[in-house]
């Protein structure tokens, strides 16, 4: 024990091992600091989301809106996000994260569908559209029995680039997106969109692009059968589109109670739908509302009436109403309408029925194609003049009820991708929705994030200059406070 003593007395009288052992002990210090900081921080990002946000766009940051909605949660919501085996959107997950951090409310979930692969038969979106797909992101409130998918689509706003002919991604919109479905599901009612079947009308497939405009903006879609004993819900907007079959006089009926209700319609009719549905026209006739049998065609010295080099793709003029004043104000007023049925007044306006030209035609005439003539020409006895090709119509009831139908003589734009993004389509179908619900669909104010990088300022890049800086001199430092001690060595 005293050759022990001894033997460390030496030691610690060494200069050499007091010097070395300080460096020593100094290099094992921070060594450990630096990995104590690592888990703390590791620990404090993952339970408080500190990371912070250095993208050019601040594609991760929560803006005052998301911060407000995820502080009124009440319900709990599980965000699945299912990534592929690839690697997933690791911006997404960056964003989930924040999520997670905000509220305890939300709880963020990764899932594979090679090891979870009942999650594809466990969900789908109220449209019935997307399924559980690789990279996509599952949304579900269990409490509301409410569940939105989202997928890439979901993130990207895209612009059309005419001298490509592709799209091209303008903005991000993860947070608008996931925020907006955060709210959808745990609301306690979503305003619903009835789509009418059973009568040949388009059908899931056909109308694919409409519905998920109206899904994304937080309709939810129900498709109703009267023959197999449906009901009609009159704070719903009913769908009529272009049935080929008519009605029968008991779905007429039920049609009619519904109006009486104060239900609303939405209609649309193709130049090739048969005229001969006694029962639908009928309800029809009941607001106010004749088509004719032809298609209204542009006349071709009023070239700004129609697209390009065809007179049958008509450049319609939008009318101001109440379903279309929001749309003008915004500048939001190009449309574009293919092959299209047009309307007349009739020769009597039904009691209590205001009617509203919503898209007029400029100079055409009306070509009844059925009788085998020339239709690039008018003919002989074709009317001519300016159409109305979509009609708002009012009817008030005895009961004091209001119900409200748009009819459109074509249904294309809705439908058409080409269309969406060169025109005004997708305002025009989400006015319409409002004004025939009365009731706002999940619609927040969060802007989108450009997805185009500015050029580099020099105020842009004073947080590169500072960092080149400091690290250089963060090493002269740690180099000076080990090398100090052995100075005179």
């Amino acid at each position: 024990m005293k050759d022990l003593k001894a033997w460390w007395k030496r030691l610690k009288n060494n200069r050499k091992f007091r010097c070395g052992g300080f460096s020593a002990a100094l290099t094992a210090g921070a060594v450990a600091l630096v990995l104590l900081l690592s888990v703390v921080a590791d620990g404090l990002e993952s339970r408080y989301a500190l990371q912070v946000d250095c993208s050019f766009n601040g594609a991760t940051t929560q803006g005052e809106i998301t911060r407000a909605v995820l502080s009124q949660l009440k319900k709990d919501v599980t965000l699945y996000a299912v990534v592929p085996a690839s690697g997933g959107d690791e911006t997404l997950l960056s964003i989930l994260n924040r999520y997670d951090a905000a509220s305890d409310h939300v709880r963020v979930q990764q899932e594979s569908l090679i090891k979870n692969p009942v999650l594809q038969n466990w969900y789908s979106d109220s449209a019935g559209k997307n399924s559980v797909t690789d990279d996509c992101l599952i949304v579900t409130c269990p409490d509301m029995g409410r569940t939105r998918i989202l997928t890439a689509n979901d993130y990207v706003e895209k612009s059309y680039n005419l001298d490509t002919g592709f799209f091209d991604s303008a903005a991000y919109c993860y947070e608008k997106s996931i925020t907006e479905a955060l709210l959808y599901v745990t609301q306690e009612q979503v305003p619903t969109i009835q789509i009418l079947t059973g009568h040949r009308e388009k059908d899931r497939e056909e109308t694919a692009l409409m519905e998920e405009t109206l899904v994304s903006a937080n309709y939810q879609i129900k498709r109703v059968s009267l023959a197999a004993g449906d009901k009609l819900d009159p704070e719903s907007p009913l769908m009529l589109l272009s049935p080929q079959y008519d009605f029968s006089d008991e779905e007429l009926d039920m049609l009619m109670d519904f109006a009486r209700a104060g239900g609303g319609f939405f209609v649309t009719v193709q130049y090739d739908d048969p005229l001969d549905l006694s029962n639908f026209n009928a309800l029809l006739r009941s607001f106010g509302v004749e088509a004719y049998p032809g298609i209204v065609i542009a006349q071709a010295e009023d070239n700004e009436s129609y697209y390009a080099d065809s007179p049958m793709v008509l450049l319609p003029s939008m009318q101001e109403t109440d379903v279309t004043r929001s749309l003008l104000s915004a500048g939001e007023k190009i449309l574009m309408v293919t092959i299209a049925r047009g309307f007349h007044q009739p020769a009597v306006t039904p009691d209590g029925v205001m009617l509203s030209p919503v898209l007029m035609s400029g100079d055409a005439y009306v070509r009844h194609y059925r009788d085998g003539k020339d239709i690039t020409h008018p003919q002989e006895g074709d009317e001519t003049g300016q159409f109305p090709v979509a009609l708002w119509a009012d009817k008030m009831f005895d009961n004091g009820q209001v119900s409200h139908l748009f009819i459109q003589g074509d249904i294309t734009m809705f439908l058409d991708i080409w269309m969406e993004a060169n025109t005004s389509s997708t305002a025009y179908l989400l006015q319409i929705m409002r004004t025939l619900q009365g009731q706002e669909p999940v619609n927040l104010d969060i802007v989108p994030k450009t997805a185009q990088r500015e050029s580099l300022t020099l105020g842009s890049l004073t947080p590169a200059v500072i960092v080149t800086v400091m690290l250089p001199l963060l090493v002269l430092l740690g180099a000076a406070l080990v090398l100090w001690p052995r100075r005179n060595l």
